[in-house]
């Protein structure tokens, strides 16, 4: 089997389940896991909504985030900042003590 671009894929092998198990739940399960395993095989994902970033606020160890084109992983000591900036008036201000 080829996945198209000149590489082998490789198919998982799940085992039957045992006559003890409910037979179409173990059947289910391993059609899902072996979706599941193509879907992470694939070279081509899609990661909808993916932060930037500047979303650091929001961001975990872990989680996922775009920069300049790259997918990166947030790492322990990750500093992630947005740039903010705003301009404010407050009027006059008087203070006086006793």
């Amino acid at each position: 089997m080829s996945n198209g671009a000149g590489g082998k894929v490789i198919r998982t092998i799940i085992p039957v389940a045992p006559q003890q198990y409910d037979q179409t739940f173990a059947n289910q399960l391993a059609r899902n896991l072996d979706f599941v395993i193509d879907e992470v095989r694939s070279p081509i994902s899609n990661i909808p909504n993916i932060a930037t970033s500047g979303e650091g606020g929001i961001l975990q160890v872990g989680d996922l985030y775009e920069k300049d084109g790259f997918v990166k992983i947030v790492r322990e000591n990750d500093v992630l900042a947005g740039t903010t900036a705003g301009i404010t008036a407050v009027g006059t201000v008087t203070v006086s003590t006793p």
